[in-house]
């Protein structure tokens, strides 16, 4: 990741902003344990998990969003894609990540999770037409390279 973007050249008042990114960061590796946790016992249906995780943020996000930005007007397209956005990209995605934690080792939820940025990338070249430099793809050819490395390590049975 640190070839992708390098080099790294912050502004100053970009600090701010790189300080809640790496709070994020920090509060995504606490779900993720946290998560992980919930899911290994594979007591609850990952259906539940998500249900209850989900309904409990985006009850937080929708009172945040309404108190910073109020309700905005919105047309009968605007209502199908967060229709789409809401079943498809988040609580199937969700549902099948938790389903994921259940069945997959520690290890391997994080390699499929460490893939998530090369494939913003890739799509953004194809559907955002966005450029990939020899840089970009060596950092991202090396997080390819890694994955393989990983998987191809003998496992100990247990």
């Amino acid at each position: 990741m640190g070839i992708y973007f390098f080099p790294i050249a912050l502004p100053q008042a970009q600090m701010v902003g790189v300080g809640i990114g790496l709070f994020c960061m920090l509060m995504n590796v606490a779900s993720s344990l946290f998560s992980r946790e919930v899911n290994r016992g594979a007591t609850l249906p990952p259906l539940v998990v998500t249900f209850v995780s989900m309904g409990v943020g985006s009850v937080l996000m929708l009172i945040t969003g309404l108190a910073v930005q109020g309700s905005g007007t919105l047309t009968g397209m605007d209502w199908l894609i967060i229709a789409w956005m809401a079943v498809a990209n988040t609580a199937l995605a969700f549902m099948l990540w938790n389903r994921s934690l259940q069945v997959l080792t520690a290890v391997e939820s994080s390699i499929l999770n460490s893939l998530m940025m090369p494939q913003i990338a890739i799509l953004a070249f194809v559907f955002l037409g966005e450029g990939l430099t020899a840089k970009d793809i060596a950092g991202l050819a090396l997080v390819g390279i890694g994955t393989i490395v990983v998987q191809l390590k003998p496992r100990k049975n247990m």
